[in-house]
């Protein structure tokens, strides 16, 4: 089952805490030289008017993508694959702006990781609607 923004938002304001591992695997990750070009390619879909906390958010689900992209072998350059980045960051505004109008605390690294883990899923749920499902039906 894909995941969603309101599960997002749940996982948010009941945090277990980013173990040291997953921090740890997040940075081995952003190193990875695919991984690096591929940000590179989707930096540009972060918005302008989006402010520092929010983009440093947006990157990492972007980071995610790019992450499940690389072992999905999806392109980024396959318009079809691409189509899931703007709801992607819409889901993470979506989340940002719902904790702040509930005035929840949140921790930022907390953020990170979720953002991130949101965007994994999000391309992998991506290769089963497109390639996975109509392979096993």
């Amino acid at each position: 089952m894909e995941r969603d923004k309101e599960q997002l938002l749940q996982e948010m304001l009941q945090p277990e805490g980013t173990p040291a591992e997953s921090r740890a695997l997040i940075t081995r990750a952003a190193a990875e030289p695919p991984v690096v070009e591929l940000m590179r390619e989707l930096q540009r879909y972060i918005p302008a008017d989006a402010g520092d906390e929010l983009s440093d958010f947006f990157r990492f689900a972007l980071l995610g993508v790019s992450v499940g992209f690389r072992e999905r072998n999806l392109s980024p350059r396959d318009q079809a694959h691409l189509a899931i980045i703007p709801p992607l960051l819409d889901d993470i505004r979506s989340v940002y702006d719902r904790l702040h109008e509930l005035g929840t605390a949140y921790d930022r690294e907390e953020f990170r990781f979720r953002a991130y883990d949101y965007g994994i899923h999000k391309a992998y749920y991506l290769d089963w609607q497109l390639y996975l499902s109509k392979e096993l039906y």
